[in-house]
């Protein structure tokens, strides 16, 4: 007998082995049920069905013959997810967002069973039946697919479901049915204990996470439900409300559209990530029943500041003076002082309840005031130079002073493998400067939303081998939503190649504020003081994957300090938009790109390769062309528009050079032939302020159709460009005048041509007026052999009319994508008034004509240049002719063009 009690002993033990074995810890279960928007309304697109990561799947809870799936079995999570012919849910970019987020050996599995149309009570699994009894005809199959027990459908699968991975959470969508119901939450309750009873899981590791309905923005007809959806956690402690408002809905009033469930999916899981990387509920609730540890004020001499100084202490619960402890150095922000982190984040609470839960090693705190100065209050102008001197002051005073007092005080242990510095803010930045800049002192380093005073990476770190060998741990991390989020991710990028140990965690939601720091706190005391592997560098790192392309660098045409549009290392482009009422937002970038929107109103796209060169672009909100507000905006198109810069890889002949530099100078003149004032700008090369004796050369530069005088400052980048060509002696110092190509006569009948394209009327302003007034203006030499015209487009066709009519005046013209006109089968020796009829004497008087064309412009442009020049070569008169190898109509071309025009003037 006692035999066979053993027997049956061991076969129950390996029963239970072969079960614990079976079951994956990092197979992710998450049971959904609701009505219809769990359920799935809206018919799927095509994007919903492609690229779904087969980490991410599904358990069928029913046949589905045509999509070969079995009741029981996993499948990769293509949608449907609920029944076999139900639409796109929440639950299908919950999954995606979730397995895009998590480590490789992750997956996730779903389990849906929800049922259109129906109240909470159909999971009551003691009065469903009651609800069934009254249930209307058409809900009568749903049912019958379920074998009319809903709940009893979503435990067995999940049961099911445990045998091969864990729960992790829940997920609802329900409350249309139940409108206005205000002991909803309770009901949901009801579902919710027996969920953890029948499953034997723990309410503290299973949360629930419920979303709104249809918002009061899109007009939702349920949208009052939300106010009671609100008070769910007051009645689930561990259950979150997820927002619907932004998610597009149905004209039905009370389903979502494909997008809609995109975002409300992403918001789910972005919401069940944060519950996994943060901080449990009440980590920073004060407990009773527990040991607390003792907060005391203490005063140290201070040699560095010459006075005596203050700070906080926090000795552990059960402290005791015969007992060696590390210490934690813990600093506040630019607005704060010792009492900062006491005050708004309650260390002691924070740290009191890890050591009731036994989740971190016994330590002394010291929290200091880092603004090292006489007068250290944080009172006046915390931006004063003094103040902010006083933080990098610091850093004596802690390693002079305050460490020695502390060691001396207290019974420490004095090595850096036991000493810790961490802080928020500008105390973040502190942190990471002095405690990777004495490695010697600090084993143990973090950064919490670190300030602009951080340096740069390759400061903090310049010998990442002896990082790696002498640094324990580098906590970085900061909230997505904080502006300050640049100087924590750069760390990051810098220390991903090496082998330093660092965790970087991104917080979702996370602020500039406390809310995040005291969550730092909460995770980095558990990691102090202890051994730190891979797994511990995996449990805490979280970098949420936003969608979007990495290795972009801000466009230089964005205004300063805006991040968006990037530009990415294959000329792709990654836009990023606020449009929050907009249904619809695109980019018109010649070709249109439809955005998909993200939280909080941002809309984003990535775009196909973009060619180098400069490219006109708008948003388009609802079909109305607007300019991005990242983007500095350029006169182009006949308007002012946005414009993208894609450098041309290889060349710096249009960058910044550390070279003299001219200016460019606003010139306003009054025409009497249009009877208005006018606008040029003229540059003028380095040394014309000081060299006042000399005179220079004069190139009159012409913009093209859709553009205005703006145009080559701007676009062009004129100035950078002869700047470069004098620098390296290549052209002569010279002035450029650019004026508007546009001139209207008021006394112009119809007969003469009315209109801004009077070209007669331009070449009077030219000749009559500005010519003259820059003559009289400037410091040139007013000959032709020292003035020079060219244009681009519209400027290039206008630089020959007025050349070309005026050779008197000009040797030299140049056309970039135009040049001269002329009709087919008209006698080009004719054209100009017969300029050309002794091309021996014009050879002899045009030094020199040049034209230009990109090899990829329009078929009409590219022949109408190109047939030109064939006919100047069958004449035999002198040009130079030049294609720009895989350029367009567009400012690339022209750069290039007058980068090869300007050497040959005036010599």
């Amino acid at each position: 007998m006692k035999a066979k009690l053993i027997l049956i002993i061991m076969a129950g033990i390996l029963f239970l082995s072969a079960n614990i074995s079976a079951q994956d810890p990092n197979f992710h279960l998450y049971l959904c049920f609701g009505q219809s928007n769990m359920e799935g309304h809206t018919k799927p697109e095509a994007q919903d069905s492609l690229n779904i990561d087969p980490r991410f799947q599904v358990m069928s809870t029913l046949d589905c013959p045509d999509a070969g799936r079995k009741k029981g079995e996993w499948s990769v999570a293509v949608p449907p997810l609920c029944r076999c012919h139900t639409g796109l849910s929440p639950v299908d970019y919950f999954g995606r967002t979730m397995v895009a987020n998590l480590p490789q050996n992750i997956r996730v599995g779903v389990i849906n069973v929800s049922i259109g149309g129906c109240k909470i009570e159909l999971f009551d699994k003691d009065n469903f039946q009651s609800y069934i009894e009254t249930a209307p005809d058409w809900m009568l199959n749903m049912l019958k697919a379920y074998d009319n027990n809903p709940y009893g459908r979503l435990v067995e699968m999940a049961k099911l479901a445990q045998k091969s991975g864990v729960i992790k959470g829940i997920l609802l969508h329900q409350g249309e049915s139940n409108t206005g119901d205000t002991i909803w939450p309770a009901k949901v309750k009801i579902v919710y204990d027996n969920l953890m009873k029948d499953l034997n899981l723990k309410p503290e590791d299973v949360p629930l996470l419920a979303g709104e309905l249809m918002s009061w923005d899109q007009g939702g007809a349920c949208a009052s439900m939300n106010k009671i959806i609100a008070t769910l956690p007051h009645t689930i402690p561990n259950a979150y409300v997820i927002p619907s408002a932004g998610c597009f809905g149905l004209p039905d009033r009370l389903h979502f559209t494909a997008e809609g469930y995109r975002m409300l999916g992403k918001r789910y899981a972005k919401q069940m990530l944060a519950v996994m990387k943060g901080a449990p509920k009440g980590f920073d609730t004060p407990r009773d029943g527990i040991s607390h540890g003792k907060i005391d004020t203490v005063e140290y001499v201070s040699k560095t500041v010459g006075n005596n100084r203050r700070a906080l202490i926090y000795t552990p619960p059960g402290y005791s003076k015969s007992k060696k402890y590390p210490v934690l150095y813990l600093l506040h922000g630019i607005g704060g002082d010792e009492k900062e982190w006491f005050t708004h984040g309650q260390p002691q609470v924070v740290l009191d309840n890890l050591y009731a839960d036994k989740k971190i090693q016994p330590m002394i705190v010291v929290l200091p005031n880092g603004r090292a100065m006489q007068d250290d209050r944080a009172t006046g102008n915390m931006m004063a130079p003094d103040k902010v001197e006083a933080f990098a002051t610091f850093e004596k005073d802690l390693l002079n002073d305050l460490i020695p007092f502390v060691e001396q005080h207290y019974p420490v242990i004095k090595n850096r493998e036991n000493r810790a510095l961490a802080g928020l803010s500008m105390g973040g930045g502190q942190s990471l400067n002095f405690g990777l800049g004495n490695l010697d002192k600090f084993a143990w380093v973090g950064g919490f939303s670190s300030a602009p005073n951080t340096k740069a990476p390759q400061e903090l770190i310049p010998d990442p081998k002896r990082a790696e060998k002498e640094l324990k741990l580098l906590w970085v991390s900061c909230g997505d939503k904080d502006g300050l989020i640049p100087f924590s991710t750069r760390i990051h990028e810098y220390l991903e190649s090496t082998r330093v140990p660092y965790i970087y965690q991104v917080i979702p939601d996370g602020y500039h504020d406390f809310k995040v720091w005291k969550q730092n706190l909460y995770q980095f005391a558990q990691v102090l003081f202890k051994p730190v592997d891979q797994s511990v560098i995996e449990k805490y790192s979280f970098i949420p994957d936003d969608g979007r392309p990495k290795g972009g660098v801000p466009a230089s045409t964005n205004i300063p300090g805006i991040q968006y549009p990037e530009i990415l290392p294959d000329n792709r482009v990654f836009f990023r938009v606020k449009a929050q009422d907009s249904r619809r937002v695109q980019v018109d970038l010649g070709k249109k790109y439809d955005m998909n929107r993200e939280d909080d109103g941002f809309w984003t796209v990535t775009t196909e390769p973009v060619v180098e060169g400069f490219h006109y672009y708008s948003i388009l909100l609802d079909g109305t062309a607007i300019c991005d507000p990242g983007s500095q905006t350029f006169y182009g198109m006949g308007r002012m528009a946005s414009g993208i810069d894609i450098p041309e890889k290889g060349v710096d002949y249009y960058s910044v050079k550390n070279v003299p530099h001219g200016q460019i100078r606003q010139f306003r003149y009054y025409s009497e032939v249009t009877r208005s004032w006018r606008r040029a700008f003229v540059y003028t090369p380095p040394g014309y302020d000081t060299q006042t004796s000399e005179r220079y050369p004069v190139l009159y530069l012409q913009h093209g159709g859709g553009e205005d005088e703006t145009g080559w400052p701007n676009q062009g980048k004129v100035d950078l460009i002869i700047d470069n060509l004098i620098a390296e002696g290549k052209a002569k110092p010279m002035l450029v005048v650019m004026d508007r190509g546009y001139a209207v006569d008021p006394t112009a009948t119809d007969a003469q041509g009315r209109g801004m394209f009077q070209n007669k009327t331009l070449e009077d302003v030219f000749m009559k007026e500005i010519i003259p007034a820059v003559d009289k203006n400037f410091r040139t030499i007013p000959d032709r052999d020292h003035r020079a015209m060219a244009g681009l487009s519209m400027g290039g066709f206008q630089t020959f009319q007025i050349t070309l009519s005026n050779l008197d005046q000009f040797a030299y013209l140049g056309g970039f994508s135009g040049a001269g006109r002329m009709q087919e089968g008209e006698d080009f020796l004719k054209l100009y008034d017969g300029v050309w009829s002794d091309v021996n004497a014009f050879n002899q008087k045009v030094k020199v004509m040049y034209l230009s064309i990109g090899t990829d412009e329009p078929e009409r442009m590219y022949r109408t240049v190109n047939n030109f020049h064939k006919e100047l070569e069958k004449a035999g008169i002198r040009h130079i002719y030049s294609e720009s190898e895989g350029t367009s109509h567009e400012w690339l071309t022209w750069r290039r063009s007058l980068h090869e025009f300007a050497p040959l003037l005036f010599k």
